[in-house]
């Protein structure tokens, strides 16, 4: 499991490419998997702004490509989680830095590409229908190697056999920390950061991912509410 983490902040440490780096079977299907619905997202959010055609499409796409790869995406999702808090015990902070800086990397890398593809196209109706189709008819789902498609399938297996196991973990360094860590909190941290907080205290208040929503306060702001979905973050009215 410390193998898997080391390979973990390299994929961190990689960036400009939407290749997933090499990694252990079991990391490289992590990374794969939540790469694949990061990007699905990210399709889905942008051209839900292009038009109303497009953010129907998007929506039907998203049920259909969740229907085929949901289970897989949250084996992916398992193994992540139950990794951070089985490897680093009560040293919660460190796993989750770094389940926080692998979420970030994948939404960066799927939030590069998709601008760029978007900025370059002439007509962004007909691109957005395009890869929405390809994403309902099942171009782009989730499948990789034998040995990917094997490691997904052990880490949903165990999802259902150590799901009670993590929930005692997870319970177990909450208590002792005194924290509540969610996997948006270094999105959160950054917005306010930009947003003029050089000091603020960000909180978890409600959720669980991929809907979490977080307090800010800041001295030199007005208290925030930020709710995010997906590593996405907005202030709420």
């Amino acid at each position: 499991m410390q193998k898997l983490i080391l390979m973990l902040i390299s994929a961190v440490a990689i960036s400009g490419c939407a290749q997933a780096p090499q990694l252990s079977p079991k990391g490289d299907a992590i990374f794969y998997a939540l790469q694949a619905d990061t990007m699905m997202n990210t399709w889905r959010y942008e051209c839900g702004q292009v038009s109303s055609r497009a953010n129907y499409l998007a929506e039907s796409a998203r049920t259909d490509w969740w229907r085929r790869n949901g289970s897989l995406v949250e084996a992916a999702d398992f193994g992540l989680a139950y990794n951070m808090v089985t490897v680093t015990d009560t040293r919660q902070d460190t796993g989750a830095r770094l389940a926080m800086a692998l979420t970030w990397e994948v939404q960066e890398r799927a939030n590069a590409l998709v601008d760029k593809k978007l900025a370059d196209a002439d007509d962004k109706d007909a691109l957005c229908n395009k890869i929405l189709s390809d994403y309902r008819q099942g171009n782009w789902d989730i499948k990789g190697s034998e040995e990917i498609q094997a490691a997904l399938q052990s880490m949903k297996k165990a999802s259902v056999e150590q799901g009670d196991d993590y929930d005692l973990k997870r319970g177990r360094i909450e208590a002792k920390t005194k924290k509540s860590y969610g996997r948006s909190l270094y999105v959160v941290e950054q917005f306010a950061e930009q947003e003029g907080c050089e000091k603020s205290s960000v909180q978890l208040i409600k959720g669980e991912w991929p809907y979490e929503i977080y307090d800010v306060v800041c001295d030199a702001k007005p208290f925030m509410l930020m709710r995010c979905e997906w590593g996405r973050c907005a202030t709420m009215e």
